[in-house]
């Protein structure tokens, strides 16, 4: 069995030491060209892949996502603070309010005064909140 302290592949930084002679990787990063070739390719694969297109329909069955509707319905316009603290402290919450906007249901407005992004629902959010509505009614009904 190899000892990972000695093993080429592993290296540990002790507490309070540096790995190289740089005050710090933020404000002298290494030069992309100097980088070993598989660091690139670690990059290219993390950072170069896009996350493939959702349907509506996908965005829709997300977690929270009809009670996130129904919610700003009722309450909108509402800041994001309110969402997290109503709704879900999720933290794909941001994602679901994002593809909301894609699809037209919500619009974000940054205001200028305050770090605050406002909520709004649009025409086509209060006809989805609609059918959500109907859809609910329809499922709780016992006949």
């Amino acid at each position: 069995m190899s000892n990972p302290s000695t093993d080429a592949q592993t290296m540990s930084i002790p507490i309070g030491k540096k790995l190289d002679g740089r005050e710090s990787v933020a404000s002298e990063p290494h030069d992309y060209d100097d980088l070993p070739e598989e660091v690139k390719k670690f990059v290219s694969d993390r950072y170069g892949r896009k996350k493939p297109e959702r349907t509506a329909i996908q965005k829709l069955e997300g977690k929270h996502m009809l009670s996130l509707i129904l919610y700003l319905d009722n309450m909108a316009p509402v800041i994001k603070t309110d969402i997290y603290n109503d709704v879900a402290r999720s933290s794909s919450m941001l994602e679901r309010i994002d593809d909301l906007e894609e699809m037209g249901i919500v619009k974000i407005y940054a205001t200028g005064r305050t770090n605050n992004k406002v909520v709004t629902m649009t025409d086509k959010g209060r006809k989805v909140a609609k059918i959500v509505r109907e859809m609910v009614s329809i499922a709780e009904d016992n006949r």
